[in-house]
């Protein structure tokens, strides 16, 4: 009797443990599947902030998928570094008391790092200023500390772009167009996206030129 008793007893333990097992081997599953649950939600919301972070950019910069292969602004620059962007040769006839001056030269606008702008600001000759559809232009004339052979005033200028996104969290652009004698901003025009930049330069006789202006692309319009 003693014995069918401890045999009893024996497979009552046996099963009790096996049960403890089972229900400790559904617990651990249980928390194996909550933590794959946590790993996929975390995933959709780092898929969904990546996706959220591209179409920003991709809306922001609609203006570069439009512009086709003509793009020469970089997203950014190093400190004190210079890109050249576009470059047109001149050949300019100015007054020299009772003779004529030829001045040749080639106009170069280059894109440059904020940094070289701010100490002009102070200084500038003439402003303008206008807002396209996505930035904020301001084109400013400088004095650029070089002169002509000209017994008159014979300075001569450069012409200073800045170029400001609406949008927050992106970098300006700051750009130079050099050099010419006697300038005069004649206007800014906003053309769809795009900012048209006219001004007169030189004398005998005045000349004309117009610079396309958008956030990727600056550049000479040729005539």
């Amino acid at each position: 009797m003693k014995r069918i008793l401890f045999l009893i007893l024996l497979v009552a333990s046996c099963t009790s443990e096996q049960t403890a097992s089972k229900e400790e081997l559904n617990l651990l599953k249980e928390k194996l599947l909550e933590k794959d649950n946590q790993v996929v939600k975390l995933q959709r919301q780092i898929d969904s902030l990546q996706k959220f972070e591209h179409e920003s950019r991709s809306d922001y910069y609609r203006f570069v998928a439009s512009s086709s292969a003509e793009i020469n602004v970089t997203e950014s620059l190093k400190k004190d570094s210079v890109k050249i962007l576009d470059k047109k040769s001149f050949i300019d006839t100015l007054d020299i008391s009772d003779n004529f001056y030829v001045y040749r030269h080639t106009a170069v606008i280059t894109q440059t790092n904020d940094a070289d702008f701010k100490w002009f600001m102070r200084n500038f000759i003439e402003m303008k200023s206008i807002y396209a559809e996505d930035f904020f232009v301001k084109v400013l004339t400088f004095y650029n500390g070089e002169s002509l052979p000209l017994e008159t005033e014979n300075s001569k200028t450069n012409i200073h772009i800045l170029i400001q996104p609406t949008e927050l969290g992106y970098e300006n652009k700051t750009l130079v167009i050099s050099d010419f004698y006697d300038v005069k901003l004649i206007g800014l025009k906003k053309k769809n996206n795009s900012i048209e930049l006219t001004f007169n330069h030189g004398k005998f006789p005045r000349k004309t030129e117009r610079i396309l202006i958008k956030p990727e692309l600056v550049k000479f319009i040729v005539k």
